[in-house]
């Protein structure tokens, strides 16, 4: 039986620096290879990221990024795409600008292009470098609805204290949208309905999977979704304490120790 391994990527499969163990990681892509079965990283990172991450590997896994809004089958030149509608961009804007709560930073994401929102507070420098090299042509807009492309999501940066506020406003106001967290102050907004376990579920018919085929590992409430559809999951042990007490097994070392790496090569 052929089973594909699906994996979220910070505090997960990435260490607290968002980096990985190269060697150890290509070598069970190899015996994943030899027996059949198939890897998918399911990430809230956009593809561009994911890709400058990852480099030629990236190209020996299935790709969901954006927390659904994108995937991508292994080897295959579509990219599929689930857009934010337009209408709901101002209503968003104000939203996650209001002075209910203290926003750091709006950024916004099409299939190929960032774009930061003026008039906030500074992104942390890392941050700014760090996109600076993955979107060397980001650009600064005034308002949302000034973007002139369709958006797959858009990331609200907050004081981790405000982040589930956020999401109960914009639930509150009934938008054609849906937010979730990956925790760490981020709000992601997304196309009403996308999710990662959406887009999976179209990923996995296209390859003739089934969901009980599916292993999932995972630490975020946005990784819930696809928990619930896989057959066998995986909690980090610095998970949402929300994820916790769901029968779900619980990854012995953290992602500082490999512990995603570590399962799998005791699954295998």
């Amino acid at each position: 039986m052929t089973r594909l391994f699906v994996t979220d990527l910070d505090q997960t499969f990435l260490n607290s620096e968002r980096q990985f163990n190269v060697t150890r990681f290509t070598t069970i892509l190899d015996q994943l290879d030899e027996r059949g079965n198939q890897f998918a990283i399911a990430t809230g990172r956009d593809e561009k990221w994911v890709r400058n991450k990852f480099g030629k590997l990236v190209d020996r896994m299935h790709l969901v990024t954006g927390n659904g809004a994108t995937w991508r089958v292994k080897g295959s030149d579509q990219l599929h795409v689930r857009n934010i509608n337009s209408s709901a961009l101002k209503k968003l804007e104000d939203i996650l600008t209001s002075d209910a709560f203290e926003t750091i930073g709006v950024i916004a994401f099409s299939a190929d292009n960032m774009y930061n929102l003026a008039g906030l507070q500074e992104l942390p420098e890392n941050m700014q470098d760090y996109m600076a090299q993955v979107y060397p042509n980001m650009e600064t807009v005034a308002h949302l609805a000034d973007i002139p492309e369709l958006l797959t999501s858009v990331t609200g940066i907050f004081p981790p204290i405000h982040s589930e506020e956020a999401i109960a406003l914009i639930d509150d106001n009934q938008l054609p949208l849906h937010a979730t967290t990956s925790g760490y102050g981020t709000v992601d907004i997304l196309a009403e309905g996308v999710n990662k376990a959406t887009s999976l579920t179209m990923l996995i018919d296209q390859i003739d999977l089934a969901p009980e085929d599916l292993t999932v590992f995972g630490d975020g409430m946005n990784d819930l979704e696809m928990m619930q559809l896989a057959g066998n999951v995986y909690i980090m042990p610095n998970s949402d304490d929300r994820l916790f007490g769901r029968g779900y097994n619980v990854v012995t070392n953290d992602s500082d120790h490999d512990g995603v790496l570590e399962t799998l090569e005791k699954i295998m």
